[in-house]
């Protein structure tokens, strides 16, 4: 339930962070809301918003989500063995539904305030007598604003710091429903940012400027149309982009000289001492994707089908700046030396799919749901076929017994790289031998339900993981002509 993250223990009122409080949720470190399911890293789990996948969730570097508790409607999150709506990911799927606003008043909403930011949640049925509703959120961090002052007066920072700090404004439009035809419409609009000044008024000659904004913008756009009871068709077309800028730059005194002997010294005199570090980079991730998902109820069967394009365009640009001596020294270890070069990649490419899945009783207690998915990854220039098998077997109507296999596979992609923690280099020559990462899941548990609060669960999985993509290390030397 997603008001848990308004009272969970820990949560700092955050989706991800509640739950990192389910069995087999972990988070990498305690500052991190993203999700470790069942061993895998961040990058093999799907995050869908409005049937919309979207990437680098997080605000104030992975501390908190973008999602809003205050207007998302259901949270899904499915720790292994999805079914084949589902792909392009090797672990999990975390499916989240934002509310609709409501029917019933002009004008109606709520504020909120937490230990991380400040929540405004505004909503009320459409003006001018038309059918469905609307729903804007906003939040902002404020500790910025109002600690900010404090600790600057008091000293403990310098006057050219500021916080971090984020804002976002997210809306919901629905319009309908009018003869089975229903209109949605959805819109995220988010900063996060960080500029940090050192050294202008100091003492000793060291100095660290940083300068950091990501953005994350979603619209999209659905038409739902249910002709009956037993079918319903939608089309979701949407734009995702998420781009950022970074700069670090850092004059910083030898540490092999006594710095006891430069305090009070104009930093100007002193360059042959000062060791220069500086990186600066950009980063703009854009996905336009198109959906056509369609589910159609016939006696005891839910058959689902759907086709689907992303049209994918990715840019990293990162460059380094190192002082000589430190350069002489880097290089002498091969490591630092090749962890150090420029990477200046763009890259255009598609993913396509397709699926059928079928949900049927056999008998009265045995439930079947065979599926098949199909994807393209031109980047691969490859296609890949993924089926998958769930079973179910109701004892009585308190106890039931689950089995799940299932293939799956998951695409190269700068997108995924705020998950991984790795830079790696996507140019052709590395991407034309390469396979797409895969996944065989195998799930066995059974589920008892207690009472009407409480169920007991004990699950039991293996996954099997082929063609992982690892940083290769090498070793020597390089030449060059003058």
């Amino acid at each position: 339930n997603p008001r848990d993250a308004k009272t969970l223990p820990g949560a700092a009122e955050d989706v991800f962070r509640t739950l990192q409080s389910l069995p087999g949720i972990l988070a990498p470190n305690d500052f991190s809301s993203q999700l470790v399911v069942r061993g895998s890293g961040p990058d093999q789990n799907l995050i869908v918003l409005d049937d919309v996948e979207v990437f680098n969730p997080y605000r104030l570097y992975g501390v908190v989500s973008m999602f809003n508790p205050d207007a998302v409607d259901n949270v899904n999150l499915i720790s292994g063995g999805f079914p084949a709506k589902y792909g392009d990911r090797l672990s999990a799927v975390l499916d989240v539904t934002n509310k609709e606003g409501t029917t019933t008043k002009s004008l109606a909403g709520n504020v909120n305030i937490s230990i991380v930011d400040a929540n405004i949640v505004l909503e009320g049925k459409n003006p001018f007598n038309l059918r469905g509703s609307w729903l804007f959120n906003t939040r902002r961090t404020y500790y910025d604003l109002i600690i900010e002052p404090f600790v600057k007066s008091a000293g403990l920072v310098d006057d050219n710091t500021t916080f971090p700090n984020f804002y976002d404004v997210q809306g919901k439009i629905v319009i309908g429903p009018y003869n089975g035809h229903k209109f949605l419409f959805n819109g995220i609009l988010s900063r996060d940012a960080v500029n940090v000044v050192s050294g202008e008024e100091r003492e000793t000659p060291d100095s660290v400027g940083v300068y950091n904004v990501t953005n994350n913008d979603l619209l999209s756009a659905a038409w739902h149309f249910a002709p009956n009871q037993n079918s319903l068709n939608k089309v979701v077309a949407s734009f995702y982009r998420n781009n950022g800028t970074t700069d670090f730059d850092s004059q910083i005194l030898d540490p092999s000289l006594n710095r006891g002997a430069f305090e009070n010294t104009i930093p100007d005199t002193l360059a042959p001492y000062l060791l220069r570090f500086s990186f600066g980079g950009d980063f703009i991730y854009e996905k336009y994707s198109i959906d056509d998902k369609f589910t159609y109820i016939l006696q005891d069967h839910i058959i689902e089908t759907g086709i689907g394009a992303d049209f994918m365009k990715t840019t990293i640009n990162f460059t380094f700046d190192l002082d000589e001596q430190l350069q002489a020294v880097l290089n002498s270890n091969p490591q630092f030396r090749s962890a150090l070069d420029d990477i200046k990649d763009e890259q255009n490419f598609n993913r396509y799919r397709a699926y059928l899945q079928d949900n049927f009783r056999i008998t009265e207690k045995f439930t079947f749901q065979p599926s098949l998915r199909m994807d393209y990854y031109n980047i691969l220039d490859k296609a890949y076929l993924a089926p998958r098998l769930s079973l179910s077997y109701a004892f009585d109507e308190l106890t039931t017994l689950r089995a799940v296999w299932g293939l799956y596979y998951q695409s190269p992609g700068y997108e995924k790289l705020r998950d991984q923690g790795i830079l790696y280099d996507l140019s052709d020559q590395y991407t034309q031998n390469l396979a797409a990462e895969k996944a065989t899941h195998y799930i066995l548990g059974i589920e008892r339900w207690l009472s009407g609060e409480w169920s007991a669960r004990v699950e039991g999985y293996y996954k099997d993981f082929d063609d992982l993509y690892r940083p290769q290390q090498l070793q020597g030397n390089r030449f060059y002509t003058e």
